[in-house]
């Protein structure tokens, strides 16, 4: 008994200094790591609620749930690296505050008392490693006086501590995990499409879930403040993989941040040129090239533009257009935005099916903006690149993608004239003149016409004629200005009477076949008030006394 009580006090010796260590460093990791949240351009903010209205309509309720996220600012996870001269800054993902307009760190202690911090500024992001470093505001300053360690070192088998704010629904809670390294070089394609390599990156084991992007990967050093190193920045997690995460490795984050706290100016220009040149060669095919486009456009582009360019694409875009914003609205909405911005462009300098070729003619600038003009199938079209967080995007594209508000406001007057005109209505009745050309030249006329597909029109020329027919036919309506144009054409079946078909000989059937085509004209200074004219020729009748061709001239209402 001694000797076994022996051994387990032994145990317990070696046990209990890690856990407490383990537990200790938990709760000192949360003053490093933070959640981040973002809010977005205020003219995306603003129609992102026009925007939910739509798809709330269409029954898109994936999206619908990703608006409600985005309106609540959505949110990822960051962690504190100080430089040689104590300064900090906030490593992430850059798709964790890609298209950001405003920035804000939380972070929360053990006993639940958070320090939130606003206005970080983003000083560099990267889309190819999918990295971002961010400065604090003058006057500002974390909870700790130094940031984490950054350590290059990959062992497979080793453990590894994941730290960040994944979401519980929208809310996101603190989550400190662990695992183990599986792989510590792993590569893979960028897709199925696209054989180019990706990486390497960390592939570890420890819990990851929505909202630990830009997290810390950890390893336990006891000689560093915080009880844990940093040897990785979380970022993807396999589809259909079990426990296989990825991390960015500290030897792809120390020359991005190098480069980020020691910018160069004299290499942005030829940092440009390599941007356009890329940018154009995406051009040269007859395939869709707005997902390419929408590669390049900055954060100020989108929202200056997303709500012209998203009524554009619904009114105009094919249904493959519009299911590819689907699909990416589902992941990311502020990219779909870009979607809807690279159609617009795209289509106002795709003429036909053919190929879009383009070239560069001249570059004029300096410093980070330069104004770009393009030969785009033998027209020219001007456009402004800026550096922004350190990236050639751009900040304006021909006249469709200029940020002009007048565009929005004349969609908007085109929008009420439409509904003024009522060109789309469903319900119009109409009563007035006809002339039957060989039964009357002078009857009443009256039609009635629901949901642009289907009614009934009745002629009526006292006791001696009198037809009601039924029909089916399609209405288009062309806005002009003020006024709309609304041609149709039916088809149907009419029943007609002749005081004179029981006296004579022939007894076929009164009834006709019939085709009906014309014309309504209204405005929008009477909404609703129409004038129309119609000519309907009975193509089959099977009594001779069924009216031939009849000319009708009325006034309508549409409801």
């Amino acid at each position: 008994m001694p000797q076994r009580f022996f051994l387990f006090v032994l145990l317990l010796l070696i046990i209990f200094p890690v856990t407490i260590f383990a537990q200790q460093g938990a709760s000192s990791v949360r003053d490093y790591v933070g959640l981040i949240n973002q809010t977005y351009h205020p003219n995306i903010v603003s129609y992102f609620e026009k925007a939910k209205e739509e798809f709330t309509k269409r029954g898109e309720n994936d999206v619908v749930k990703m608006l409600d996220i985005i309106l609540s600012g959505g949110f990822g996870s960051g962690f504190l690296y100080s430089d040689a001269n104590g300064n900090f800054y906030v490593l992430t993902n850059n798709h964790v505050i890609s298209q950001a307009h405003t920035i804000s760190i939380t972070f929360e202690r053990l006993d639940g008392t958070k320090k939130k911090i606003d206005n970080l500024r983003i000083i560099a992001a990267d889309e190819e490693t999918d990295l971002a470093i961010l400065a604090f505001p003058p006057g500002e300053s974390p909870l700790v006086n130094r940031g984490l360690t950054l350590l290059d070192r990959v062992i497979e088998g080793e453990e590894v501590f994941s730290a960040g704010f994944p979401g519980l629904g929208i809310t996101p809670i603190w989550q400190f995990g662990n695992g183990r390294v599986s792989n510590a070089f792993a590569r893979f394609p960028k897709s199925l499409d696209d054989e180019t390599l990706m990486g390497p990156y960390i592939q570890h084991t420890a819990q990851i879930d929505d909202g630990n992007s830009g997290g810390p990967l950890l390893v336990a050093q006891q000689n560093a403040p915080s009880g844990y190193a940093v040897i990785g920045i979380n970022t993807l997690s396999g589809i259909r993989r079990q426990a296989a995460n990825y991390a960015i490795p500290v030897n792809r984050i120390q020359p991005f941040i190098n480069n980020a706290l020691n910018p160069k100016p004299e290499t942005y220009k030829a940092a440009l040129d390599d941007r356009l040149l890329h940018f154009i060669d995406g051009f040269n095919t007859n395939t869709a090239i707005y997902p390419h486009i929408a590669e390049f456009l900055s954060a100020i582009c989108i929202g200056e533009n997303a709500e012209y360019a998203f009524e554009e694409m619904l009114d105009k875009g094919s249904r493959t257009v519009v299911r590819t914003f689907i699909d990416k609205a589902r992941e990311d909405f502020i990219g779909a935005m870009g979607i809807a911005i690279a159609w617009t462009i795209e289509n106002s300098v795709r003429s036909g099916t053919g190929v879009i070729r383009a070239s560069i003619k001249e570059v004029t600038g300096s410093d980070e903006e330069y104004t770009v003009i393009f030969t785009i199938n033998n027209k020219d079209v001007s456009s402004v690149w800026i550096r922004e967080y350190g990236n050639w995007r751009i900040k304006t594209f021909g006249t469709v993608a200029a940020g002009d508000q007048s565009l929005i406001r004349r969609r908007q007057n085109q929008r009420e004239a439409a509904a003024n005109l009522r060109i789309n209505s469903d319900i119009h009745i109409e009563a007035g003149y006809a002339t039957l050309f060989d039964k009357s030249p002078a009857a009443f006329y009256a039609s009635f016409e629901y949901n642009n597909f289907f009614g009934a029109n009745f002629y009526y020329a006292g006791s001696d004629y009198l037809s009601i027919g039924l029909f089916y036919g399609l209405r288009f309506g062309i806005p002009a200005g003020n006024f709309g144009i609304m041609p149709y054409f039916r088809a149907g079946v009419a029943y007609s009477h002749d005081s004179g078909w029981l006296e004579s000989s022939d007894f076929g059937l009164p009834i006709s076949l019939f085709g009906q085509a014309g014309i309504k004209v209204t405005s929008t200074y009477v909404p609703g008030l129409y004038a129309g004219a119609g000519f309907q020729y009975n193509f089959l009748n099977f009594s001779s006394h069924s009216m031939k061709m009849g000319l009708s001239f009325s006034a309508g209402y549409a409801f």
